[in-house]
């Protein structure tokens, strides 16, 4: 059961108070700590209410000091402390970071910090106890590189294609356990730089789609549960244990490496002036950019029904057909960089794709910019062949950086 939430202003009030105090009795401290404690004074904590509120039920013994406890984490984070245990400790023994957090009597123990964890997080704990116990098979790293700026290619080809098709038809399966934090993001940080008007047009907003290798700190070898050292066999392939289950083999292009690990991916406010993610999502190594897109477009449609995203700005991983289609059901114009291999068979049958060059330039069908010829009202920019403007009569191929727009 959860207890009153106490707004937001309260809270101000009695740090502005406690903050004067402490700033006579440690001053030092409290100047060196004041950049974190104003992020705590503007992080508004109303408005999850009714994403918590339902994780916790209408009986039983009353849970207090939640709102506390998020800022206790956001704190421990921002002090650059990765230890639950030893910060519970700190913020028990610390008067300082104990009024920060906004606690009333006593600091929690912490058992409560990871009680309010594992809330937020939409699957059992026992499934990730599972998991890492779980024996898979071992997977040494990949012998051949790709090319540079090249992409790690999708599993199944068509798979884009289907998810789109689900997606269209509002039957896309798009169940995440970090669905609660995403909506925490979302309204706790998120709605209020819409209000501040940091994130650009909200009737007219520009997202950046692409992703980020995240690699991890645990072992690509594992930890053997055979017997075959015994038997003098030392470089077997059998399954092993992993500190890291659902870490995997994924190409860094920017790198050009192999890494072991995940993917972040980021859904980025590109007209903000301070790149202001709005979705992030981590998600295995082997999993490709285009459908991740699928998934990342349902997400932030669910997210910010008040928000109409417009242009959609994306790397070649995403040039595909299917795509263009889901983009266009969106009501959103892409500018996406053309994939390497469709500049090699440039298909212009698609009717709602135009390309330019990197220079703005709009591109024909014969892969030649055209040049401006002054403005119409109310058609827009006109066009002209370029090879008519120069009184030409034979085509010569230009090769420029394409971009991809459709209408």
């Amino acid at each position: 059961m959860l207890r009153v939430w106490i707004p937001h202003f309260e809270y101000q009030k009695k740090l502005y108070v406690r903050m004067s105090i402490q700033y006579e009795k440690q001053r030092s401290r409290v100047v060196e700590i004041i950049k974190s404690i104003s992020k705590l004074y503007l992080l508004n904590l109303d408005n999850p209410l009714p994403v918590i509120k339902p994780l916790y039920p209408d009986f039983g013994r009353s849970a207090k000091n939640q709102q506390s406890i998020i800022r206790s984490l956001i704190l421990m984070l921002d002090q650059q402390v990765y230890s639950i245990t030893k910060w519970s400790k700190r913020v028990a023994s610390d008067t300082l970071i104990f009024y920060i957090c906004g606690f009333e009597d006593r600091a929690p123990i912490v058992a409560s910090y990871y009680d309010l964890l594992v809330r937020l997080w939409m699957k059992e704990r026992k499934f990730h106890l599972s998991r890492k116990l779980k024996v898979k098979h071992f997977v040494r790293k990949p012998s051949k590189k790709l090319k540079a700026g090249q992409k790690l290619p999708p599993k199944h080809s068509g798979s884009v294609k289907k998810l789109v098709k689900k997606a269209v038809k509002g039957k896309l399966k798009n169940f995440c356990p970090e669905r609660i934090l995403q909506k925490l993001l979302a309204r706790c940080v998120v709605d209020t730089s819409a209000q501040m008007g940091i994130l650009g047009n909200n009737s007219n907003l520009s997202v950046a789609f692409d992703s980020s290798p995240f690699y991890s700190g645990a072992s690509d070898y594992g930890v053997k549960v055979c017997d075959c050292k015994s038997k003098g066999i030392y470089n077997c392939e059998c399954p092993r244990r992993f500190s890291d289950p659902d870490a995997k083999w994924g190409w860094d292009s920017y790198r050009e490496q192999w890494f072991f690990g995940d993917t972040l991916f980021n859904v980025t406010a590109s007209d903000s002036p301070y790149d202001l993610p709005i979705s992030i999502k981590i998600v295995q190594a082997s999993r490709h950019d285009s459908i991740l897109t699928v998934f990342a477009l349902d997400d932030i449609h669910n997210l910010y029904p008040n928000i109409r995203f417009r242009y959609f700005i994306a790397d070649g991983a995403m040039d595909n057909y299917p795509t263009y289609d889901l983009l266009k059901y969106y009501d959103m114009l892409p500018f996406i960089l053309m994939d390497s291999k469709t500049k090699a068979k440039l298909n212009y049958s698609h009717p709602d794709i135009l390309c330019f060059d990197d220079k703005g330039h709009r591109i024909c069908n014969g892969g030649i910019p055209l040049v401006n010829w002054g403005y119409s009202n109310p058609k827009g920019i006109k066009y002209r062949c370029w090879f008519a403007v120069k009184g030409l009569s034979h085509l010569q191929i230009v090769n420029a950086p394409i971009v991809v727009m459709a209408m």
